[in-house]
């Protein structure tokens, strides 16, 4: 049935109206709604790329003073040596400082 051969034209036109109005309504709500989800997916990707970013320099950044603690710690172990050589090297003087004292 049309508004053409309805008793009521008017009604049907206007119930026809709603109708169109309501599915335009729908279709829009359905937009906005499909909007939304894509800028909130838009937004985790962006956040998970940043995440991963931060993520790749914070490793640099790790490799970078792992080998600074390497470089360090064998600083240490070599100046650790160093001492160990200079208290011996004190030792053996002293020996002989004490040698000397005790044979004069």
């Amino acid at each position: 049935m049309t508004i053409f051969d309805s008793k009521n034209p008017a009604g049907r036109a206007g119930l026809e109206l709603g109708l169109l109005a309501m599915g335009i309504a729908t279709t829009m709500a359905d937009a906005a709604a499909a909007g939304r989800q894509a800028a909130e997916l838009r937004k985790e990707r962006r956040a998970a790329y940043k995440y991963a970013c931060e993520l790749n320099e914070a490793r640099g950044r790790a490799d970078d003073l792992g080998r600074v603690a390497i470089r360090a710690v064998r600083h240490v172990a070599s100046l650790e040596a160093e001492v160990r050589r200079l208290r011996v090297a004190l030792d053996q003087r002293q020996a002989h400082i004490d040698r000397m004292r005790n044979a004069g």
